[in-house]
């Protein structure tokens, strides 16, 4: 059986990131887990991250000379230390599309260590997707969508965006 979620970058920016990450995502989980045992329901985590991801998704829109345009988005979204950490690539960059799969997931490689099913792992990554949503409302002019996923088994994670017709 293949191996599933396997990071091929071994450089030390890399690892560093992708070990920042992993705490991350430990984070999310515990207090995930915690909030439930109070009885408080997902919903303040999706939000938190939704405004974490509205920040940037803002503090990227400012720097953009036309937001409306996919291929000045694409000259930045996911080009800093995450185009490495995920094990980034680019699919499809059009005026219409940014494509970009996802090899490598730090949070799935948690979640599992931490003894998380499938299930709990797709959950605890629609969650966390919600700062990559963010982007997709800040961003009018795009639609984003999340297609396959590591944290539901796949190979790799589909980010989409599609320029709104």
């Amino acid at each position: 059986m293949k191996e599933h979620n396997v990071f091929k970058k071994e450089d030390a920016i890399s690892k560093a990131g992708r070990d920042i990450s992993e705490k991350r995502a430990s984070t999310i989980a515990y207090m995930i887990k915690e909030a439930r045992k109070a009885g408080i329901s997902d919903d303040f985590a999706r939000k938190a991250i939704y405004a974490y991801g509205k920040d940037a998704a803002l503090k990227l829109k400012a720097m953009m000379k036309d937001p409306t345009d996919m291929l000045e988005y694409a000259e930045y979204f996911g080009t800093d230390h995450n185009n490495d950490i995920y094990e980034m690539e680019r699919i499809e960059v059009s005026e219409d599309k940014l494509y970009i799969d996802f090899h490598y997931c730090p949070y799935v490689k948690k979640w599992k260590e931490m003894g998380y099913s499938i299930e709990e792992m797709d959950h605890l990554c629609d969650i966390t997707m919600e700062g990559d949503r963010a982007y997709g409302d800040i961003f009018e002019a795009f639609e984003f969508r999340l297609g396959d996923t590591i944290a539901k088994g796949f190979d790799i994670c589909q980010i989409r965006f599609d320029k709104k017709k």
